[in-house]
């Protein structure tokens, strides 16, 4: 089991049983208290429970998809391209600013970040602090978005 929660509009937390992960979509920086400082830039990193890949982006940035217990997450940011989302892979649940690649990705719930307009993306919007998964037999069977205040 984990949680979700939004730190800042470009910030996103995962909250496992024994670490919080916190990753930035706007500096492409991970951040769960390591000795080592802040993350940054492309690369695998296993955190705890969470297996974080960082993925270069061809304009710059970094986009990352992260797995806990069998749940993949992906976080884009709006440097993405559109085939730039052919390494993300399957995602279940999508943190994005950019409304666009939603249709592309498909995952099974959406969390709005930075700025994005949701108005067009067509599904029920489920308004919550945070979002605690169990695992995948948790997720929605169809796209939900997940405003998370």
């Amino acid at each position: 089991m984990f949680e979700i929660e939004l730190k800042n509009p470009d910030e996103l937390v995962l909250k496992t049983k024994d670490r919080a992960v916190n990753i930035n979509i706007a500096q492409s920086t991970v951040n769960a208290d390591l000795k080592v400082g802040t993350l940054a830039g492309a690369g695998e990193f296993e955190i705890g429970d969470a297996a974080i890949v960082g993925i270069a982006l061809k304009d710059g940035g970094i986009m990352y998809r992260v797995t806990i217990g069998g749940v993949k997450i992906g976080l884009v940011g709006n440097t993405a391209q559109m085939e730039d989302l052919d390494n993300l892979g399957p995602i279940d649940i999508l943190g994005t600013s950019n409304a666009k690649i939603v249709s592309v990705v498909e995952p099974k719930a959406l969390i709005p970040m930075g700025n994005m307009d949701f108005a067009e993306v067509k599904a029920s919007v489920k308004m919550e602090k945070k979002i605690k998964i169990k695992g995948s037999s948790s997720l929605p069977a169809t796209l939900e978005i997940w405003k998370l205040d």
